[in-house]
């Protein structure tokens, strides 16, 4: 019989309430940058209107770069301490749900598959960072 690491339900809260929070300060973005923006199209003229877009999409840029790049090194980082360890979950993981241990070499297979995949996520994050840079030279 396989071993389960048990759910942790203070973790599984604890995302929920980040997850919820997340999305009321997303959507309230969405609503606070249609409000400016309609206001803005009344009072700038249309070069300065695409200026401030323009700037307003480099920071969302810059966040997504940021975003892929964290998730990228958390990826590296648990693939590493998994193919160290031998073990998934690490022993000091704290899981949503319960999940069945694996051990030895499928364990070093999920934790490969966690490196590459934080590898192509960093590159992913490098690759819009240099698109938003190129994008961004549009708008002078």
């Amino acid at each position: 019989m396989p071993q389960i690491q048990p759910a942790d339900p203070a973790q599984r809260r604890r995302v929920a309430i980040i997850l919820a929070i997340a999305a009321i300060v997303l959507i309230a973005a969405y609503f606070a940058f249609d409000h400016w923006l309609q206001h803005a199209a009344l009072r700038m003229n249309t070069t300065d209107l695409v200026r401030s877009v323009g700037r307003l999409i480099s920071i969302c840029v810059i966040a997504m770069t940021v975003c892929l790049l964290l998730l990228g090194r958390h990826l590296l980082l648990r693939g590493r301490r998994i193919v160290r360890d031998r073990r998934y979950p690490a022993n000091d993981a704290r899981v949503l749900r319960d999940t069945p241990v694996r051990e030895g070499e499928q364990a070093v297979r999920i934790g490969n598959a966690s490196r590459i995949a934080g590898l192509i996520t960093c590159l992913l994050g490098v690759a819009v960072a240099v698109a938003g840079w190129f994008w961004a030279g549009q708008f002078g």
